[in-house]
């Protein structure tokens, strides 16, 4: 009792210190106070911002000589650059080189330090000190980052560029309505199996410099173009990259797969390009060069690409720019409460100086530094008018000769829920903004096709009701834009429901693959519609050839099934591609429809089943006036009288196009029904001066020395665009270049054939592939395979994965996982065994007091265990603002939701939920069990046994951390040796390369013998922690050993065991504490404490005992000092025991006893008798009683879901407790007092 209260005095300055660290995290400086205005934070540390402003060469600036490091953090007392080899520890090579202390400037707030020495592709993190708390993080300002984003690389740009990137050059249109924006993701565009595209390029920006590709890599006449040539082809002149700069839901040190994918909004390094498009997420420089390959790419084709930025909120709150200065770059409403305007846990304040700086020279950055030509801001209307027209002014002064203007810039005018300001860049703000910041239009998207997911229709589908708002979006002012420039007229985006998806879905059908000509004619009008409309159109990559995601809603973590473009639909669909293109064409050679200023068109009809429209133009070699009918009916063709008589048909529901397809002779047309047609002036028809694009062909060759063809691929490239061709990198496994013949690159003209042949010779070195499965019991795969070349000689190690719902079995271990490959193809499997349980609870603590609470989960698999999102489960109340929800499901991840709110935010990763969880102010707390198994590599077989640790109630925050075996130097150690803990089992496997069995027990178990090469330097007594110092840190190990919460080493051992007369045998004990914390306080009595011990060099016997018994004033050290006795045990009656537990694990819920006898008959079914709460100990932890027929043989104490072991049960012992060790099954150990 004595040792406690210290103890308990430490643990609750250490609480204060640390509610005190987080308490200051919003503090402001002695000169400051926190604003009154439109938000708690609004004015924090803005007079340090405001000099700070125009500060230059923020983050790392490298040179060969030296490299100068900045950042800002005016609230720290102390930044410290620390250096790395590797850019995470779980790499060869990886150690750290350095810390060093950088210098502040006290005016300004920004900590600076200049190192002489080369330290290109060194990796750092800055030691952020504020209030006491220190914590590591990487740069805000990183333009480079190894893997993960943890720490930023020193990177020399000018390495990074591919060959002839001095040359490219940004594709910009002279009026932004020029552009027809195409929307991909990177992952999708080339993923699927019938993409085309080399198996080393599918999912990453290089598929996008691969030409030549074709569905199913057909080589026939007739095949069907895919990828960057399907661009080229259709006429599409401008990209929308989703999301690429570094984000957080994806793993980089795990390969992509169709489960580890995600559309990215989730950002964590700003400036960095994400690596799990990369070839090599470990090396800073790899992502660089293979993004600006893939612009590159585009660029050499004659397309635009725009950049997709999410500014507006971060993957966390614990970013790297709280971890720099904590509480200024978010909108807070208090010291501890983000404004959540983006829905996803936070909204960043762009009004900040700091912040607002940050945002116009990161746009900046990605247009000079990768010659992006577009920006689409996410969630817009969280960004306040002037920052964002300080972007665009920034971009306009970009360039010397004013082609800055002509970077396109546009985003979402909404937010995600309510904002911390009041400028926000909303649709009802756009004559504030700059006229060529544009806007997406979304009640002219409505009315054209319906709501985003219901399954209401829209004007195309039929709804007359639709048809003036129609008419108001065609002529770009579906809002009060400024200019054609100012709105973006479209149907579908990433969110929601794709646009085949909804029409099929507002047609009463959830056939996704039908290939109704109704339906199809649908699609056709709504391209008719938005490529003749004043603004910029824009559309889905594949909506033009009804690319489906099977109904899926919110795709953002679905997988390749759903997500991927079906290359195969270009064929199927090909009529409403073909349409597309041609309705392209007309726009491309009509300027009425794609100029700067409004040309409003006169109307024909604005009611009913058409819209009808006629442009005028004058502008020579053009067409005069162009008409534009669309009709809503499904079954009704409808005259209208045109503007004029004398017509001539380009696009009459089946085929567009610049040719005619008939004419009209008067002043009337009839409409077909469900078609959007096009009718030019026919006196002006002929005007119309366009020479047809040709192409030229390149075809690239690879073959052998000897002539022999390896491969072949033939491209086609618009006149006058430029073509790159390179050795082909899988073939360059077997072969070396020996000679290259005809020109790599150059401009393509028209019709010409180019004809380029790289010559390989033989390495005389096989290679193949090592091919990963991952199956359960049955074999069964539950994983996608992933398959890696090699060539014959290299090194290979393959690391299992984690699987939701499933726990690596280690008994079946495949014995070939790391060594030399042999050149012969070799397949690895590793075999899973399903959860034992089938379901998982979840409480959540409804602090908001959402009612009608509902419990949204879905799998990796793609299932919806608790129903989808609308029907998810209704959670039930345990009380107290608690509730519960049972789910279906051995894992899962899971959403809370109620009318529009929920918890975590849109595109934010559920809390993922495996056994029972607890999740309360967006803190997810879990039970986890770490298993660390010690295989041999060579035949799969354990060398030891198992080491398993449960915690209950522990959070990511919490770590843990592993062993190999004692004295074994033969080890791999594993990536996730030491780490966070997660919900659910983690395994953790070391393999050893020796057949040597080990000849002490694993390090987590006190050895029973000193090893023999016990060294001789003296032993500090009472240093357990063997830091060199003794302080009360010592006396904290030494009672964790006692209670079996750490192991000791040799040294350790001796040093805590020798503080007291029984230490030669090794034994330690309450005593032994006492003694450490009496020295610590500089009191008398603290016997062995202080001196030193110098082991013999023979071997000495450590046998490992439980610890001595105590005299009755100290707890019994039999029992763990958790879990002291609360009351003398107490006689029983004859025919019952009364049994006491002390739940020292601090298990949730009712408890309860079970029990039954040695024939199988129990006194209460599962999970038994509930317990009767007596009080709580000195120790916090809480003491019941139940009755125990006198019967019964076995007991087992529980809360439904953790439990002890079976306990052998006489009425000999009545009073347990439970231990912090757990059998193999996780059931916890008990001890008796």
């Amino acid at each position: 009792m004595r040792l406690r209260k210290p103890l308990s005095i430490l643990l609750s300055l250490s609480m204060i210190a640390g509610m005190s660290a987080f308490a200051s995290n919003a503090a402001v400086t002695s000169d400051e106070s926190v604003s009154a205005g439109n938000y708690y934070n609004a004015n924090y540390l803005e007079s340090y911002a405001s000099k700070a402003y125009n500060e230059l060469g923020l983050g790392s600036v490298y040179s060969k000589t030296s490299t100068t490091w900045k950042t800002w953090s005016p609230d720290a007392s102390s930044v410290k650059l620390k250096l790395y080899t590797t850019g995470s520890d779980n790499e060869a090579g990886a150690s750290a080189i350095g810390t060093y202390d950088m210098k502040k400037d006290s005016s300004t707030g920004v900590w600076s330090i200049s190192l002489n020495g080369d330290f290109k592709n060194k990796y750092y993190t800055y030691l952020v000190t504020v209030n006491g708390t220190t914590k590591e993080t990487q740069d805000v300002y990183s333009q480079a980052v190894g893997v993960n984003g943890n720490r930023t690389m020193v990177v020399d740009l000018d390495s990074t560029d591919p060959s002839g990137w001095s040359d490219d050059k940004h594709v910009l249109f002279n009026s932004a309505s020029e552009a027809a924006v195409w929307e991909v993701h990177v992952r999708d565009f080339s993923v699927s199996k019938n993409s085309g595209v080399s198996e080393d390029n599918k999912g990453k920006y290089l598929a996008f410099a691969e030409g030549g590709t074709t569905l199913n890599s057909d080589t026939s006449s007739s095949a069907v173009s895919t990828g960057i040539d399907y661009l080229v082809e259709q006429g599409i002149n401008c990209v929308q990259l989703m999301p690429v700069y570094d984000f957080g839901s994806v793993k980089e040190d795990v390969a992509s797969s169709s489960s580890n994918r995600n559309w990215g909004y989730d950002p964590v390094n700003y400036n960095a390009p994400e690596g799990s498009y990369s070839t090599n997420p470990y090396d800073g420089n790899t992502r660089i060069t293979e993004f600006k390959q893939m612009i590159q790419a585009l660029h050499d084709r004659g397309i635009s690409v725009v950049m997709d930025v999410v500014y507006n909120h971060t993957y966390s709150t614990d970013s790297c720019f709280n971890r720099t200065v904590p509480g200024y770059y978010y909108r807070m409403n208090s010291s501890s409460s983000y404004s959540n305007g983006s829905g996803c846990g936070s909204e960043t304040a762009s009004d900040k100086l700091m912040y607002r700086k940050y945002m116009i020279e990161s746009v900046k950055y990605w247009a000079e530094e990768y010659h992006i030509d577009g920006f689409r801001f996410d969630l817009m209307g969280i960004h306040d008018i002037t920052t964002m027209n300080d972007i665009r002014s920034a971009l306009d002064g970009l360039y010397s000769d004013g082609s800055g203007k002509k970077i396109l810039m546009y985003g979402e005018p909404w937010t995600g829920g309510s904002v911390a300001i009041s400028d926000g860049c909303s649709q009802s703000k756009a004559g504030s903004l700059n006229s060529r910041v544009g806007m997406f239009c979304d009640s002219y998207r409505d009315a054209i096709k319906g709501s985003t997911d219901g399954s209401d229709k829209g004007f195309v589908q039929g709804n007359t009701d639709k048809s003036r708002t129609v008419a108001n979006g065609v002529t770009g002012k579906g809002f009060s834009a400024q200019a054609p420039s100012q709105t973006i007229a479209y149907a579908d985006a990433h969110d929601n429901l794709i646009l085949w998806d909804k029409i099929v879905k507002s047609n009463s059908s959830s056939s996704w693959n039908s290939t109704s000509s109704s339906l199809r004619g649908q699609v056709k009008k709504v391209m008719g519609l938005l490529l003749t409309s004043q603004g910029i159109p824009f559309m889905t990559a594949g909506s033009e050839f009804c690319r489906t995601k099977q109904g899926d809603a919110n795709s953002y973590k679905s997988s390749d099934a759903i997500n991927e473009i079906d290359w195969s639909r270009v064929k199927t669909y090909s009529d409403v591609a073909a349409y597309y293109k041609g309705l392209l064409e007309i726009r491309e050679n009509y300027s009425p429809m794609k100029s700067s200023t409004f040309n409003t068109p006169s109307f024909q009809s604005t009611y009913g089943d058409v819209v009808a429209y006629t442009y005028s133009n004058n502008k020579s070699n053009e067409w005069g006036k162009v008409c534009v009918l669309v009709n809503a009916s499904s079954t009704n063709d409808w005259p209208i009288t045109l503007d004029g008589s004398g017509w001539t048909v380009v696009a009459d529901g089946t085929t567009a196009g610049l040719k005619s397809l008939g004419t009209v002779s008067g002043n009337t047309y009839t409409v077909p029904a469900n078609s959007a047609c096009v009718l030019v002036q026919s006196s002006t028809f002929d005007n119309l001066k366009v020479s047809e694009k040709t192409f030229g062909t390149v075809t690239i060759k690879h073959i052998d020395d000897s002539g022999k063809v390896l491969k072949t691929s033939t491209a086609k490239y618009a006149d006058g665009t430029t073509y790159r061709t390179y050795p082909d990198t899988t073939i360059l496994y077997d072969y070396s270049l020996k000679d290259t013949q005809g020109a790599t690159s150059g401009k393509v003209t028209g019709g010409k054939n180019y004809n380029v042949t790289y010559v390989y010779s033989s390495s005389g070195i096989r290679s193949g592939y090592v091919t990963v499965n991952y199956v359960d019991e049955n074999g069964e795969s539950i994983k996608d395979t992933v398959s890696t070349k090699y060539r014959e000689g290299d090194s290979y190690s393959v690391p299992f994965t984690s699987i939701q719902g499933y726990q690596l079995d280690t008994d079946k271990y495949p014995a070939n996982t790391t060594g030399t490959f042999n050149g012969t193809n070799t397949t690895v499997n590793f075999v899973y065994k399903a959860l034992d349980k089938t379901s998982s609870v979840v409480h959540y603590y409804n602090s908001n007091n959402w009612s009608n609470v509902r419990c949204y989960a879905y799998t990796d698999g793609g299932e919806e265990p608790n129903g989808k999102w609308n029907n998810a489960t209704v959670m039930t109340s345990e009380g107290n603002g608690w509730l519960k929800c049972t789910i279906p499901a051995s894992s899962s991840y899971v959403m809370f939701h109620t009318d529009s709110q929920q918890e975590p935010g849109a595109n934010e990763t559920g809390y993922l939920v495996s056994g029972e969880a607890w999740v309360q102010n967006k803190k997810l707390s879990f039970s986890s069990k770490v298993i660390t198994s010690h295989i041999d590599a060579a035949t799969g077989e354990k060398i030891a046994d198992d080491e398993i640790l449960i915690q209950s109630k522990v959070s990511s925050d919490d770590t843990y951390k592993t062993s190999p075996l004692s004295g074994r130097t033969d080890v791999i150690a594993p990536i996730n040796a030491s780490g966070s803990l997660s919900s659910g089992i983690i395994n953790v496997v070391y393999l050893y390369t020796s057949s040597e069995r080990p000849s002490t027990a694993p390090s987590t178990v006190t050895p029973t013998t000193a090893p023999a090469t016990q060294p001789t330097e003296k032993i500090l007594i009472g240093d357990a922690d063997l830091n060199g110092t003794i302080d009360i840190i010592d006396a904290t190990v030494v009672q964790k050993y006692i209670v079996k919460l750490t192991t000791l080493s040799d040294k350790a051992l001796i040093a805590a065991a020798r503080c007291d007369a029984d230490g030669e045998n090794n034994i330690v004990s309450i005593k032994d504490a006492t003694y450490i914390q009496t020295y610590a306080a500089k009191l008398d009595g603290y016997a062995n404490v202080g001196t030193y011990y110098e082991p013999e060099v023979t071997p000495t016997t450590a046998p490992v005992t439980e610890p001595a018994t105590e005299e009755p004033t100290v707890a019994p050290t039999t029992v763990p000092a958790t879990t002291a006795p609360v009351t003398e045990p107490t006689t029983t009656p004859s025919s019952t025991f009364t049994v006491k537990f002390t739940d020292s694990l601090n298990w949730d819920g009712t408890l309860y006893c079970y029990s039954w006898a040695d024939d199988g008959t129990s006194t209460k079914s599962w999970p038994g008798v509930a317990m009767t709460y007596l009080n709580t100990n000195d120790y916090g932890q809480k003491v019941y009683s139940v009755e125990v027929p006198n019967t019964v043989n076995y007991i087992i104490f529980t809360n439904g879901s953790s439990q002890t072991i079976d306990i052998g049960f006489d009425g000999t012992s009545l009073n347990y407790y439970t231990e912090s060790q757990y059998d193999s099954q996780g059931h916890a150990y008990v001890g008796t007092w």
